[in-house]
């Protein structure tokens, strides 16, 4: 099938809002790229039912049409008739005028869905008289059968085989006007591509929106002159486009007699089809009218959506009444027999094939291994159902994460629980800073004990040092007054021997003490040089306690803000 929505996963941001309103499980595909959370488009489970393009605010999804290829092959001489729904008449002044330059291109016939609509009601009424099913689920629209035929199988004997409007047109050209060439539809639908494919008469889905975007982007004036349809007017098939419409078509025969209800919107919608696939036959209705878009076609998928749902419902209310002056059952009696002369029941039924999709499900032990993931072990972890990863349930996210369509680190209060770890990390860690700040203070105030008594050493070296050139000085005049006396007492012969060998004595004790104090003052001088180096390393040392000291303030600084941010928010929270 088709991949019809597309996407720009640059842009995404990984709000999750494309998977919290898709009513399809898997249809989208979470994955973790650069450290940004990106949703890309799953195209074999996405039914088309355009809820991601509606609510992503950056402009990720959008969706492929024909327009592009139905336009260059009308210029290229292809020959083309067309159907234009009502939508196109009403979404902006220019639907007549729209057609009429559709026809300068070429197009050969263009003819209203209504006529579609109203072959589609007769065909509902004859297979309920002839058929007397239990329960229809209508089909106009194509998200919807793609949701039965592709996930909800249960379903699909329920499924109306009456052709939708569109095809009931497009069947009614080919097998009746005997139309030959290619048809291509102005539809307000991105998912009746899907249909198109599936049944083979129609060969472009033109959506309004698409079409709009391309006369604006070329500049493209418009004819003054609108244009209107090569057949005849329709009857009550004007109101299909609007919710409900089928349904009042059918009361408008059978009256109350049988029972129809309807559901609009894809909040509602799926919930309610799946409801009906486990409810007891008995208490469901004989037709449930279902349209994917809250408004109906009018405001479908593939429509700009500039119109108001007041100003849409007074135009339809405008067409309605103009119905009921024309027709009253009489009429439309004649109207249905008129059908039943020209047309075959069996030409507008369709028949379903169902999709083989891979089987979406997981066993418990899965589950548990999915929860395990995420990091959920307690009954309030796992029932937490916040919706942020866009699943709605941790159930649901647990099944998701095993399928590979959701990852781990998507999951908010997984997010939480990390952070909140390493926020307890991180508060037991300013305690330990506090302690090395503490310790570096205490480590600082030692060193600069240590550095006070290596400079009082030092004081007292280099008054040694002064003492002990003193005594090198006494001891080289001591040397000196010895030598002097040696030589007094050798001229003082016999007389003077005793007195030579006191000064050789004296002579030898100074050379003696100037070695000493040569020794002691080498010694003296490698102390202070060595003095010096501690004190310079100390002073190193300090400077580096101090960036230290600074550097863990600010790491305390920091997760003090944080906390106190975190507690901030927690009260308001509370508040």
């Amino acid at each position: 099938m088709r991949k019809l929505v597309t996407d720009e996963k640059e842009k995404c941001v990984g709000c999750n809002r494309c998977i919290r309103v898709c009513p399809i499980a898997g249809a989208n595909h979470v994955s973790m790229e650069e450290g940004q959370i990106k949703v890309s488009v799953n195209g074999e489970r996405c039914i088309a039912c355009g809820s991601c393009i509606n609510t992503c605010r950056h402009k990720v999804r959008d969706y492929e049409d024909d327009t592009e290829r139905f336009l260059s092959d009308l210029r290229n001489g292809e020959a083309i008739s067309l159907f234009a729904a009502p939508a196109n008449q009403i979404n902006g002044e220019d639907g007549g005028r729209i057609l009429t330059w559709l026809r300068q291109l070429g197009v050969k016939k263009v003819y209203d869905v209504s006529l579609g609509a109203d072959i589609c009601t007769w065909a509902h009424i004859r297979y309920i008289q002839s058929e007397r099913p239990k329960s229809v689920i209508t089909q106009p629209c194509p998200a919807v059968v793609s949701y039965i035929t592709r996930h909800n199988q249960s379903l699909m004997k329920y499924l109306s085989p009456v052709h939708s409007p569109m095809l009931c047109t497009a069947v009614y050209m080919k097998r009746y006007d005997r139309i030959g060439e290619s048809i291509a539809a102005l539809s307000p639908c991105i998912a009746k591509a899907h249909e198109f494919e599936d049944t083979g008469y129609v060969k472009y889905n033109v959506t309004l929106k698409k079409l709009m975007q391309y006369i604006r982007d070329n500049d493209i004036k418009l004819p003054e002159r609108p244009t209107g349809f090569d057949h005849a007017e329709s009857a009550f098939g004007r109101l299909y486009s609007m919710p409900g419409g089928l349904k009042e078509n059918i009361e408008f025969y059978f009256g109350k007699n049988i029972r129809v209800d309807q559901a609009e919107g894809p909040s509602i919608v799926y919930e309610a089809l799946n409801a009906f696939s486990h409810e007891n036959e008995q208490y469901l209705p004989t037709i449930f009218d279902v349209l994917n878009c809250p408004e109906g076609c009018n405001l479908g998928t593939g429509v700009e959506h500039n119109i108001t749902r007041f100003k849409t419902h007074a135009i339809m209310d405008k067409s309605r009444q103009a119905v009921l002056k024309e027709f009253d059952i009489d009429k439309y009696e004649e109207l249905l027999e008129e059908f039943d002369d020209r047309l075959n029941l069996h030409d507008f039924i369709r028949k379903y094939v169902p999709a083989t999709l891979k089987r979406y499900s997981v066993t418990e032990e899965q589950i548990e291994k999915g929860f395990r993931a995420l990091g959920k072990t307690t009954d309030l972890q796992r029932s937490y159902d916040c919706g942020a990863c866009g699943c709605d349930s941790c159930l649901d996210m647990a099944k998701r994460v095993v399928l590979g369509d959701n990852i781990p680190g998507n999951c908010i209060q997984k997010l939480n629980e990390e952070i909140m770890g390493v926020l307890e990390i991180a508060t037991s860690n300013m305690d330990s800073a506090k302690l090395l700040v503490q310790d570096i203070t205490e480590i600082k105030n030692k060193s600069s004990l240590i550095n006070g008594y290596m400079t009082t050493l030092n004081d007292g070296l280099v008054k040694y040092k002064s003492i002990s050139s003193s005594i090198l000085s006494i001891a080289t005049h001591t040397n000196l007054v010895a030598l002097n006396a040696s030589i007094e007492a050798a001229r003082a012969g016999m007389h003077g021997k005793a007195f030579a060998v006191v000064a050789e004595e004296v002579r030898n004790l100074a050379t003696k003490s100037k070695v000493i104090v040569s020794e002691s003052e080498e010694i003296s001088h490698q102390s202070i040089s060595a003095i010096a180096s501690v004190n310079e390393l100390i002073e190193n040392i300090v400077k580096s306690y101090d960036k230290a000291h600074i550097s863990i303030s600010i790491i305390n600084q920091s997760l003090s803000s944080i906390l106190k941010t975190i507690s901030t928010n927690e009260e308001n929270e509370s508040n």
